[in-house]
């Protein structure tokens, strides 16, 4: 069994509690408060914006140049998402440009930024890979469910992460992690499962957040 065949059998029960979220369960049936949508907005961006950077970080640590080329890919996708966000959405919904990031985005970021600085290389893969497998999974899982919701106000993005340039996208993603799965040791995969698994923690946490209207206590 590859290595994320093997992870995400092992993280399925958080993906399931994922699945069950308010959030992912409103935005599915068209009944999220707007309010919540237009945080959530808000804090994807930021999030995307970051999401970046540790992309291009590890761009830069790449040996094959193939994965160099396609992690570069990858980072110039997310700021593209990042800056149709804020032509669309923040426009049509009054976002404002300046983000403060919440809480619960601002450790996740962090903690991809400082994977994809000084972690193992396969150890930070792994910790960006949730951002591309569960949404696409996420995405895909509420796609399957719209037959049965007429005019929902978020289909825009749910069409987003169900459409096929994502999904190519993920699939290049578990491709090269399972790569440089094969080529590490019993131990360096268990490090990039424990790195998946933070942020796929991370993952709940953010649209968690998002529901809550997350402020900072003090």
């Amino acid at each position: 069994m590859s290595w994320t065949k093997n992870t995400w059998k092992r993280i399925t029960p958080l993906y399931e509690k994922i699945l069950a979220m308010p959030f992912n369960q409103e935005l599915m049936q068209g009944t999220l408060p707007l309010e919540k949508f237009k945080f959530y907005m808000a804090q994807d961006a930021y999030y995307l914006g970051e999401f970046g950077k540790a992309l291009s970080t590890l761009s830069g640590r790449m040996e094959k140049m193939a994965h160099v080329l396609e992690f570069a890919h990858f980072a110039a996708g997310a700021i593209e998402v990042e800056r149709a966000l804020h032509e669309s959405y923040f426009k049509t919904l009054g976002i404002p440009d300046t983000i403060e990031p919440s809480p619960s985005c601002l450790l996740y970021t962090n903690f991809l930024l400082k994977e994809a600085k000084y972690a193992d290389l396969a150890t930070a893969v792994a910790a960006v890979l949730p951002c591309f497998w569960i949404y696409k999974k996420v995405g895909d899982h509420i796609f399957e469910q719209q037959s049965s919701v007429e005019n929902n106000p978020y289909k825009n993005w749910i069409d987003t992460y169900s459409g096929e340039a994502f999904a190519e996208s993920v699939q290049k993603a578990i491709s090269i992690t399972d790569e440089l799965a094969e080529q590490s040791s019993p131990s360096a995969n268990e490090a990039m499962f424990k790195a998946f698994e933070m942020a796929s923690k991370l993952e709940w946490m953010f649209w968690d957040s998002a529901y809550r209207l997350e402020k900072w206590p003090v």
